[in-house]
C-alpha cells in the first residue's frame, strides 16, 4: 500500500493515521457501549443469584473480550492492509478507502485553508477535516476518530511546515 501513495509523486511518507466513516464508527462505539452496559447489569444480577455465575456473567465476559480482542485485531490489520488511512506526505495529503486504494489526493501548494469540526457526543469523539484546495471544486473530507486526534496535530504541524497554512 505504501508504495501505490508514495508512486503519487507526492515525497515521502511522514505518517499514517487511522480514519473512520461517520456511519460505522457511530454504530460500532454504541454497540459497544451497549455490550459494557450489559456486562455490568450480569455482575450486578450475579451478587443477587451467585449461583448463575457459571450461566450469565462468564458467558457475558468471554462475548465482551471476543469482540475487543476482535476489534484490536482489526485495527492492526487495517493498518496493514492500508485500510481507512491517511497519509501525509511532504508534499501533501493521500487518503485510502476500505478497500486500500487511494480515493484522493491534495497536494499541500493547492491547499487554500482547513476547515475542522469537532464533535463529542456520548458515545464517540471525531474531528471532521475538510481541506480546500484551488485544483477541485470538492474539499478533500476526513473523519479522525478520537476527542485528541494525533491525525490532526499532525496534518496541521504538516501544512505549517510546507507553507500551506499559517
Amino acid at each position: 500500500m505504501r508504495t501505490r501513495v508514495a508512486g503519487l509523486g507526492l515525497g515521502p511518507i511522514r505518517g499514517d493515521y487511522g480514519l473512520m466513516t461517520p456511519f460505522a464508527g457511530t454504530l460500532l462505539q454504541i454497540l459497544r457501549g451497549f455490550m459494557l452496559i450489559a456486562w455490568v447489569v450480569m455482575a450486578g444480577l450475579t451478587v443477587f443469584t451467585p449461583d448463575q455465575v457459571d450461566g450469565n456473567l462468564a458467558w457475558t465476559t468471554a462475548v465482551v473480550l471476543a469482540v475487543y480482542i476482535v476489534t484490536f485485531g482489526w485495527r492492526l490489520m487495517s493498518a496493514r492492509l492500508g485500510m481507512n488511512r491517511c497519509y501525509l506526505l511532504a508534499g501533501g495529503v493521500a487518503v485510502t478507502n476500505r478497500f486500500g486504494q487511494v480515493t484522493d489526493f491534495v497536494a499541500w501548494s493547492d491547499v487554500t485553508g482547513i476547515q475542522q469540526t469537532t464533535v463529542v457526543e456520548l458515545y464517540m469523539g471525531a474531528h471532521r477535516l475538510e481541506i480546500s484546495s484551488n485544483r477541485t471544486a470538492k474539499p478533500l473530507t476526513l473523519l479522525a476518530p478520537g476527542v485528541t486526534s494525533r491525525l490532526v496535530e499532525a496534518l496541521l504541524t504538516e501544512g505549517r511546515r510546507a507553507g500551506a497554512l499559517r
